[in-house]
């Protein structure tokens, strides 16, 4: 699915809403988790799926942002400039 959007402002809230979105998705899943250790019923493997899902969204949401604002990844390593002697 293609979700473009044209303004560098809605790029930017998209991609502070992912972020938003998987500190509290892995905020939760880790409460939870932890709170759940010993004796997860199948409503609670229900939640953390749908936690982790969460957090899988969220990444797309970051991507969308990534994408619309052009950002190119920094490359290590390859051909590197030198100076004239």
């Amino acid at each position: 699915m293609r979700v473009e959007i044209r303004s560098r402002l809605g790029n930017i809230v998209v991609g502070i809403l992912g972020v938003v979105y998987a500190a509290a998705g892995l905020v939760l899943f880790a409460i939870h988790f932890v709170q759940t250790w010993g004796a997860a019923s199948l409503t609670d493997r229900a939640i953390q799926l749908l936690l982790i899902a969460v957090i899988a969204v969220s990444g797309w949401f970051v991507s969308i942002a990534v994408h619309g604002l052009g950002v190119q990844p920094h490359r290590r390593g390859g051909a590197r400039a030198t100076l004239p002697a």
